[in-house]
């Protein structure tokens, strides 16, 4: 009996501080002003996770590229308006927004929030910060994919130049349906100044073919970690049916 009466204690203190049995997870409640207010450490658990996140700085371009969460886009606060941002094309994508101190991020988060998105989540400011943080700039590059069909994108480079990160983001449906594909967005932070040779191909991982849509393309990177984009840089992508999207923040 009193074993009994132990587990219902447990249970009833488990619920009380927000907890659930299983795994111990933070409940992060219901959204106040269409998002909701989550710590740094539950941010860094979520970055953990491959779910198609997006990590969202709202700060100026020339704070984001003084330092920045690495793989984190850049759509400053005053740029995000009355029209959603081409960036974030899923309204129901995860999204994890910081600023410097943590206003403007609550202020974006709002405006998000209004225009529709579901999967919001701010997380303060990147004073606070106590992970990594990288400097310069980053470049996004998009393309277009529907892993549904076994098929996604990779990329290579020559060198260690570049932390590159991908993230998938599934096209928008008002009813579910599967096969529609998306978007598949890499994320090059310059690690050290010098040339990048890069490579993507889109391929069944256990299936290569020669056949398999591919290209390669070289990106400049300065001293101070700025990207320079040649205007043929992306040509022979152009030319394999598959241009990518290309945003320097």
């Amino acid at each position: 009996m009193m074993r009994k009466i132990g587990s219902f204690l447990l249970l009833g203190l488990l619920l009380l501080t927000g907890f659930s049995a299983e795994g111990l997870a933070l409940d992060e409640g219901e959204p106040v002003d269409g998002y909701r207010q989550i710590d740094q450490e539950s941010a860094k658990e979520r970055m953990e996770q491959d779910d198609g996140h997006v990590v969202l700085d709202v700060r100026r371009f020339d704070e984001y590229e003084s330092g920045h969460i690495p793989g984190a886009l850049c759509i400053p606060n005053e740029d995000i308006e009355n029209e959603p941002p081409e960036e974030l094309p899923n309204p129901e994508q995860i999204i994890l927004i910081y600023c410097r101190s943590g206003n403007r991020s609550k202020q974006a988060a709002r405006k998000l929030a209004e225009m529709g998105y579901t999967n919001l989540y701010e997380f303060g400011g990147i004073i606070d910060w106590t992970g990594e943080i990288a400097e310069g700039q980053s470049l996004a590059l998009t393309l277009e994919s529907n892993p549904t069909t076994g098929y996604s994108w990779t990329a290579a480079q020559e060198g260690e130049l570049f932390e590159i990160q991908s993230y998938y983001t599934a096209q928008p449906q008002s009813v579910p349906m599967s096969g529609s594909g998306g978007w598949q967005r890499f994320i090059l932070t310059p690690k050290q100044a010098g040339t990048a040779e890069l490579s993507f191909r889109y391929s069944r991982p256990w299936e290569p073919s020669e056949a398999d849509p591919s290209f390669r393309c070289t990106l400049a990177i300065s001293e101070d970690l700025q990207i320079t984009v040649t205007e043929d840089s992306f040509a022979e992508a152009a030319e394999s049916g598959y241009a990518p999207t290309v945003k320097i923040y």
